[in-house]
């Protein structure tokens, strides 16, 4: 039978430690406040986030280092670092920052997520679109941090990637 992993085994279990997933966007796509979320944490007073940052059991990396061609391979040496890519793209935006194909380059798993479903600008299949041009092969989740639609399915995958 297999175990059922919640986020405190992830926080505290050691063998756990060193599994992580890397959130990948543009600027404002929502990356800080879907880790604020998916830990269970209030949204309120996040900041742009100036550098990588492993605080937490996910990856946050800046938006600028997918929008200038010249940071991408920050990208790549530290999806080293994790076992899921996790592609962030705001569902508002007409257009995307991810070259076509992008994300076939990484060994790992990749996911897309789509940010601001709760904004009445969000175009779910043009977003779903400019991820799959963007190389998304795997499962796309469709979520709202402000209002918690589609949150607690995408942690419930993530926690239980460490099992696979």
């Amino acid at each position: 039978m297999m175990h059922k992993v919640t986020f405190s085994d992830m926080t505290t279990v050691s063998e756990a430690k060193p599994w992580r997933f890397m959130l990948v966007g543009g600027v404002g796509a929502g990356k800080t406040t879907l880790i604020k979320a998916l830990e269970s944490k209030t949204p309120s007073g996040i900041r742009k986030t100036q550098m990588i940052d492993y605080s937490s059991w996910g990856i946050d990396t800046p938006g600028e280092y997918i929008e200038m061609g010249h940071l991408r391979r920050v990208l790549v040496s530290t999806s080293f670092d994790a076992q899921i890519i996790v592609a962030v793209q705001d569902a508002t935006r007409e257009d995307s920052y991810f070259p076509p194909n992008y994300f076939l380059m990484f060994p790992q798993h990749t996911i897309g997520v789509l940010t601001k479903l709760d904004s009445p600008q969000a175009n779910i299949k043009q977003a779903t679109t400019l991820l799959r041009t963007a190389g998304v092969t795997g499962e796309i989740f469709y979520v709202s941090a402000l209002t918690g639609l589609g949150i607690s399915e995408l942690r419930d995958y993530l926690l239980n990637q460490n099992n696979v």
